[in-house]
């Protein structure tokens, strides 16, 4: 059984369709985004996505009304900090913003999987049982202000083996 996991897509049409196509083959049962979607004409293109997928709102996610006004049926929202329960794992979703709040989440060993985004940087991390996922961006490096800031990423995690991977897209 396996998850989908993606963050800071910010309006990058061609990079969601990749994503979508690549956690499809994947067989994800569910996907997370974990904001900064930015604009509502992007939600479509989840449509193609076959499973549900939980989305938190970021920093940068425009007129939240029109978000939920224009949803897929297979989208639900809830706020920039979420927690969810699956396949007996308790899951903290969190844009990651403030970073000192990311970190706290992580050092408390209260959730089996804490995804966060934000900083644009894929990583994954393990502190006891808990399990750090952030999948990263769809935008990649712009400019050279984006030096920490990985290329293009998604992630996904087994349940079944307790792993997760990052995959570029």
């Amino acid at each position: 059984m396996k998850i989908g996991i993606i963050s800071d897509t910010h309006d990058q049409v061609e990079r969601i369709k990749e994503a979508v196509e690549i956690l499809n083959k994947e067989k994800i049962e569910l996907a997370y985004h974990l904001g900064d979607i930015c604009s509502p004409f992007i939600l479509p293109l989840f449509k193609c996505l076959k499973c549900n997928i939980k989305i938190i709102f970021g920093n940068n996610d425009a007129d939240i009304f029109k978000h939920l006004k224009h949803k897929p049926e297979n989208v639900s929202f809830h706020d920039r900090f979420f927690v969810d329960g699956f396949n007996g794992k308790k899951i903290c979703l969190f844009h990651g913003d403030p970073e000192e709040l990311a970190l706290r989440l992580f050092e408390s060993g209260k959730y089996d999987l804490l995804l966060r985004g934000h900083n644009h940087v894929a990583e994954i991390k393990r502190n006891g049982k808990t399990l750090m996922i952030n999948p990263g961006n769809l935008i990649g490096k712009f400019n050279d202000a984006s030096k920490n800031w990985t290329e293009p990423s998604i992630a996904v995690y087994d349940f079944d083996k307790d792993e997760a991977r990052i995959i570029k897209l």
